[in-house]
């Protein structure tokens, strides 16, 4: 149940208020995004198959506000999956451009090394060519980490996102007033 003061509340955060009533009111959240983040720590399988309900104060509800509602959270809630997908789709371009900018980077470094150790440093011990190597092994490892593993698992907050408004588009809105 999604219990608000006005109808924009369900869209729109509301300032931090600590002397309300309600959580939404109190830290300042939408309720769709209180929603969003219930459903993603204790998610519900069959919450399509559940109603939305709205609560509002009575004097808000009008007879066509059940349509117009279930639209527009329909509306938000396609908006959103887009936003979702068109985020993914840019973080996977800008961190493939990284990840490909730092692999080059990190092969010049591993070929310059490669050079210094059969002509420059040759004469140095072998705990010394270690610790380069070791260093250098470090080095590679450090640069290549932030964009490989944004790559691999930046995408899964928007995905989980998208499951939990593809469902709330299925659910059915009732409005009734508050008690």
């Amino acid at each position: 149940m999604l219990r608000v003061d006005a109808v924009e509340q369900i869209f729109n955060a509301p300032d931090v208020n600590p002397f309300a009533a309600g959580e939404g009111n109190i830290l300042g959240e939408a309720a769709l995004d209180r929603l969003l983040l219930q459903q993603q720590v204790q998610p519900r399988r069959d919450l399509a198959s559940l109603p939305l309900v709205v609560a509002l104060p009575a004097d808000q509800i009008t007879p066509d506000l059940e349509p117009q509602l279930a639209a527009a959270i329909q509306r938000y809630c396609a908006a959103r999956i887009e936003n979702n997908l068109l985020h993914i789709r840019h973080s996977r371009l800008q961190h493939s451009v990284g990840l490909a900018i730092v692999f080059g980077v990190v092969v010049a470094v591993l070929l310059l090394a490669l050079l210094l150790a059969t002509t420059v440093l040759a004469g140095i011990s072998a705990l010394a060519q270690g610790l380069i190597a070791g260093a250098l092994c470090v080095f590679a490892w450090v640069i290549l980490w932030d964009p490989l593993e944004a790559l691999l698992f930046e995408w899964v907050e928007p995905t989980r996102e998208n499951r939990v408004f593809a469902q709330i588009q299925k659910m059915r809105v009732i409005v009734q007033p508050q008690e």
